[in-house]
């Protein structure tokens, strides 16, 4: 008998130093700065927002640049597709994000029109006839649909992505009603950083400069004041800061191309940003700069133009941005090129800072309110149950520390509402 109750009591020994091991000794060591082995430390029962500090973010994804963005891409292939087969249409214009026109059709090749257009866009738009040779072109509603929820959700993969990349501990990301999405980070300090890198749209192309840099006024004189329709007016940023390109509206080459980024040096020791592309992208970057060695490529990132370097011979996999970079624009550039562009801006609908004092005033209160419970518990065991009570107690407090150890072994997070 006596056998049987050393052995239950090596147990439960065995068992309460184990526990208090993975759950309470961590915290106490990270609270008073006892010696803890890094594995240990990496441990730790992970503390919420309510009690680390943080911040709260509630976005709302734009859908409408997601329409807007394959409008204009639909619009463009069929613009291209005419010009190939010999049709100068009136114009071909973005009335809305999930509309475009085309008109000035030539009466006369109007059936190799509705060739092209249902080629092009008739898997993704109705075509409405307007008479005249005009017609408009508008996204079906199941399409639509399907793309603003595809939207969110590549959305709520990106800022997963870059918010895990910038280190933040247990955050939360989750899809709320309609297009909105909450993401918590516990123990971020420079919300201002992490909203840039979180919300910046990160769209990287690669265009034929066709003319420039110059001011806006003397680019658009070279046109008679009014560019092609193919062709787009971009500003530049950094070195190029100040001037202007005209470029092609479509990009040969973008960011889905891309297989790596990351942070490097430039010829002249400065902050730049190294890329390699995927097979399919380094073919078509190889064809687009071996058929224009002597022309300018301008670098675009989120349509402002980075660099526009001359192309000196044929480039395939590797490449490199530079633009007047400092070490931490170059590394926050990389992240956000490596965890893919956003496909559509995001608006900061609410914003919530909890400071780290807030944090540990709840973490105060808690212990305070738990320990008063805990004494009230004891003390109504023994007066109603008396010495029969500690039984209930020791079962109670080991019950407590066996909860955090195992807590703290899976991963879970403390919250307020997890403490009361």
């Amino acid at each position: 008998m006596y056998k049987n109750l050393r052995w239950k009591a090596l147990t439960i020994f065995v068992v309460l130093v184990v526990f208090s091991g993975l759950g309470v000794y961590p915290l106490l060591a990270l609270r008073y700065g006892w010696p803890a082995p890094g594995w240990l430390q990496a441990k730790a029962l992970k503390l919420g927002l309510d009690l680390k500090g943080g911040v709260q973010l509630d976005l709302r994804v734009n859908t409408d640049d997601a329409m807007r963005a394959t409008t204009v891409a639909t619009s463009e292939q069929l613009r291209e597709s005419l010009t190939t087969s010999g049709i100068t249409p009136g114009g071909v214009n973005v009335t809305a994000p999930t509309v475009f026109r085309v008109e000035g059709v030539p009466q006369d090749r109007d059936g190799q029109f509705r060739t092209a257009a249902d080629e092009i866009a008739s898997g993704n738009y109705d075509r409405n006839i307007l008479g005249s040779g005009n017609y408009e072109f508008r996204m079906k509603p199941n399409i639509e649909r399907d793309l603003r929820e595809q939207t969110v959700d590549q959305t709520l993969q990106t800022i997963d992505r870059r918010v895990n990349a910038l280190g933040v501990t247990e955050p939360t990301i989750a899809r709320q009603q309609g297009e909105r999405i909450l993401v918590q980070m516990p123990g971020v300090s420079d919300v201002a950083r992490a909203k840039e890198i979180m919300g910046k749209t990160a769209v990287l192309e690669f265009k034929l400069v066709e003319a420039g840099p110059g001011t806006k006024d003397d680019l658009l004189k070279q046109y008679n004041g009014t560019l092609p329709g193919d062709m787009e007016l971009l500003p530049g940023s950094g070195q190029e800061n100040g001037a202007f390109y005209v470029v092609k509206k479509i990009a040969p080459v973008n960011g889905q191309d891309l297989r790596v980024a990351r942070p490097g040096l430039d010829e002249n020791n400065q902050p730049a940003v190294m890329f390699e592309l995927k097979s399919a992208g380094a073919q078509k970057f190889g064809k687009l700069s071996g058929e224009n060695i002597g022309r300018y490529l301008a670098i675009v990132l989120d349509n402002r133009v980075v660099s526009a370097p001359k192309l000196e011979g044929r480039i395939t996999d590797n490449g490199r941005i530079s633009g007047g970079f400092t070490s931490e624009s170059a590394n926050d550039l990389a992240l956000t090129l490596k965890s893919g562009a956003l496909p559509a801006s995001l608006t900061y609908l609410e914003e919530r800072v909890v400071g780290p004092t807030l944090g540990a005033d709840s973490i105060r209160s808690g212990l305070l309110a738990s320990a008063a419970g805990l004494g009230l518990i004891l003390v109504f065991m023994l007066i109603y149950y008396k010495l029969s009570g500690i039984n209930a107690i020791v079962a109670l407090i080991f019950n407590l520390i066996i909860l955090l150890g195992l807590m703290a072994y899976i991963g879970a997070t403390m919250t307020l509402p997890g403490i009361a």
